[in-house]
């Protein structure tokens, strides 16, 4: 079973992102765009544009993580932003149900 953060929210970035980004480009949307910096802690959540795709970003004791799902037919429903909200507050306790191995 993969490790996941205990945290009591993740936030969900509003706008789709390409999953070839990694940990720097990441960190920055999160301080910049997001105003949070993950490395003061919280789980950061990204999908892209076929919605096919999430990423998870958090920083543990040993540095950042990243795990990504993949779904290989679609299917993430993304909670849509009201107005310009910076990131979308999702419940902590659902990353184990977004991240649970199949079967």
């Amino acid at each position: 079973m993969r490790y996941l953060p205990n945290v009591k929210y993740a936030y969900l970035y509003p706008k789709p992102i390409s999953m070839k980004w990694g940990e720097k480009k990441l960190t920055q949307i999160c301080k910049e765009e997001m105003g949070i910096d993950p490395a003061l802690g919280g789980a950061f959540l990204f999908y892209n544009s076929k919605l096919d795709q999430l990423k998870l970003l958090f920083f543990d004791d040993t540095g950042c993580q990243e795990i990504t799902k993949l779904l290989p037919r679609g299917g993430f429903m993304v909670p849509m932003r009201s107005g310009d909200e910076r990131y979308i507050r999702i419940d902590g306790t659902k990353l184990t149900k977004l991240f649970k191995a199949p079967g």
